[in-house]
């Protein structure tokens, strides 16, 4: 997990109070996986004083090479409203690539992505990756969900592959008005995934993972949760889980991907 001082390339408003950062990043990113993480520090400023952990959105390449990497971020508070301020050729200090990602399915898999708002950001890694996997994505389809059509993101990278996208918000200005678990749901009473990718908030997770065991269908989860360190070191982030001995695990180290059966929502 190399810490490096990384260069920002760009730093654009997408829409709202979204905005896309690329940076340059050292060669271990070429090993990370959708679902992994870095954590970011700007400068010698202690205001906020811990990193800040944000989902890889997409590896930049060049001659097959990993030479930086995109990160989907929101500006909701102090640390990003400084981030959205920065410019190209600034640096800023990187550590990653960090945390457990999702697990690829077999190639003659049907997955199906679910995202709530921000949620969005490692998935947009993930059907890359699947594409590049050899799945099929024209027989997959990804589901969008937020509050409005100011928080529907990323339209354009799915449709490029070839998915479905199907969106839902909360405000029937985009979409179908609702839950995005609704469309997903109707989808299900159709279709029989390999599996469902989910990243949103904990309560459409939970959602998620419901309509999932409901059809015995597998399902992975990126939790998304404050982290102090990490690392693993403070114990922040603990979700508590059926499959370890202390009956909890720690979301920056043993996930944000988590299995959903294994998870106590």
């Amino acid at each position: 997990m190399p810490q490096i001082r990384s260069e920002i390339l760009y730093n654009q408003a997408q829409q709202d109070d979204y905005y896309k950062i690329a940076l340059t990043c050292s060669q271990a990113f070429g090993a990370a996986v959708p679902g992994q993480f870095a954590t970011l520090k700007i400068g010698e400023r202690m205001d906020p004083l811990l990193r800040r952990p944000f989902s890889i959105h997409r590896l930049l390449h060049e001659n097959g090479v990993v030479t930086g990497m995109e990160i989907l971020y929101r500006v909701v508070g102090n640390f990003t409203g400084q981030l959205a301020e920065m410019k190209p050729s600034e640096t800023i200090d990187l550590l990653g690539p960090l945390g457990h990602g999702f697990s690829l399915p077999a190639e003659n898999a049907t997955p199906v992505l679910a995202a709530g708002g921000i949620g969005v950001a490692p998935l947009v890694f993930l059907a890359e990756s699947l594409n590049a996997a050899g799945i099929r994505m024209n027989h997959t389809a990804v589901f969008l969900g937020g509050r409005s059509d100011a928080d529907i993101l990323c339209i354009d990278d799915f449709s490029r592959l070839g998915m479905t996208v199907r969106v839902a918000t909360e405000d029937g200005s985009a979409g179908e008005k609702g839950l995005v678990t609704a469309p997903l749901e109707a989808y299900l009473a159709e279709h029989r995934p390999g599996i469902i990718y989910a990243c949103g908030p904990h309560g459409m997770l939970e959602a998620v993972y419901a309509l999932a065991a409901r059809h015995g269908i597998p399902c992975e989860v990126s939790i998304e949760t404050v982290m102090a360190c990490g690392l693993g070191i403070c114990m922040g982030c603990a979700v508590k889980t059926a499959d370890h001995p202390e009956g909890y695990r720690h979301i920056c180290k043993d996930g944000p991907v988590f299995e959903a059966s294994r998870v106590f929502f």
